[in-house]
């Protein structure tokens, strides 16, 4: 017996509930991205993150911490390798380009101090970790590391104020009203070395700050730098003011920077991408293992290019670019190895020329 239309057309809604319906069950169970913080499930992956925003690239951060397990062994990080290899390759020309620029000058117009800027220091007492160590003995030959006097562990401190600010922004993005950036680092002027643990940028708390207010879009860059942020904000500027005012005496140019146990998504998916690249295994979801001295890259090949382009590696390159006038001209070397089970460690030596 033919059917109504009208009775067809109910048929035809109720099969396309239940094929929604399904589909949204299986996204949910496979490839729906869930906003904040928490687990991001993305295709078959699950990898835990802070905020939907990522850093600037010249503001790198750690706070995207990844399960290492589900993130780095699952996910194709082939586009952000691509995507980092392009922005190393552009970033290393301009780089270049103010080498060569002689009429350029240092960036003399920043306060002398981070204490100036609102950065309060804490020298926390933690003796530098075994693999630097190890890393400091290769480089430099036995018997060199500083001992803990020379070789400060300092934790600079910035409470962003969140309270009031203009432009439609006011108490509803924090609930105290105050939110710390921190930078922690160890200073080793006498070997010319820094080793950085802890880099959560001014600009990235208040990304992460908008995003946890419920605000769809990330603030501009404009505002983070004219309202929110003091003038000495970015990772390389702080790191090199607070080194310069160490380095007197028997203190030597900054020539090494460490990064410990590398957390950004990003860049961690980029040093997995590249360990696989030169050691490939028959498993492709076996965990890599890549002891020290692991890997090491100049900055003319695209390895070393798109650790550059890396938010950990562009740290170094925004310092390199602001402060060459004082460094001189330098090339570039990174390596990158696996510190036991899961720590992903990354050093750049910017070689005199």
């Amino acid at each position: 017996m033919p059917t109504s239309p009208a009775f067809g057309g109910f048929q035809t809604g109720v099969l396309l509930l239940l094929v929604s319906s399904l589909f949204l069950l299986i996204s949910f169970h496979r490839g729906v991205s869930k906003l904040g913080h928490g687990t991001i499930v993305d295709q078959n992956l699950e990898w835990t993150v802070g905020p939907k925003y990522e850093s600037l690239p010249e503001l790198p951060d750690t706070k995207l911490n990844h399960n290492y397990s589900a993130s780095l062994l699952k996910r194709d990080a082939t586009a952000d390798y691509e995507t980092s290899l392009c922005t190393g390759a552009q970033m290393w020309a301009k780089i270049q380009a103010a080498f060569d620029d002689s009429s350029r000058v240092s960036l003399q117009t920043l306060p002398s101090t981070a204490l100036e800027n609102g950065w309060t220091p804490n020298t926390l007492h933690i003796a530098l970790d075994a693999p630097w160590r190890e890393y400091i003995d290769h480089e430099l030959g036995p018997g060199k590391v500083p001992p803990a006097d020379q070789a400060p562990f300092i934790e600079h401190t910035q409470n962003l104020d969140f309270t009031n600010k203009q432009g439609g922004h006011r108490e509803a993005l924090s609930k105290t009203g105050l939110e710390a950036a921190r930078y922690r680092t160890y200073y080793m002027p006498t070997i010319s070395a820094v080793v950085i643990k802890n880099m959560r940028s001014p600009a990235t708390v208040v990304k992460e700050i908008f995003h946890q207010s419920g605000q769809r879009k990330p603030p501009s860059n404009a505002l983070i730098s004219n309202v929110y942020t003091p003038p000495l904000s970015r990772w390389s500027d702080v790191t090199w003011t607070v080194y310069r005012s160490l380095a007197t005496g028997d203190g030597k140019m900054l020539q090494f920077i460490g990064h410990d146990q590398v957390n950004n998504a990003v860049s961690a998916r980029v040093m997995v991408y590249i360990i696989r690249k030169h050691q490939p295994q028959g498993n492709p979801n076996a965990r890599p293992s890549l002891p020290f001295p692991g890997f090491e890259f100049g900055i003319e090949t695209p390895e070393g290019q798109a650790l550059l382009g890396t938010p950990n590696g562009m740290g170094t390159a925004w310092l390199l670019h602001d402060w060459g006038t004082e460094l001189g001209r330098r090339s570039l070397k990174v390596r990158i190895w696996i510190e036991g089970r899961d720590k992903l460690m990354m050093a750049f030596n910017m070689v005199p020329v």
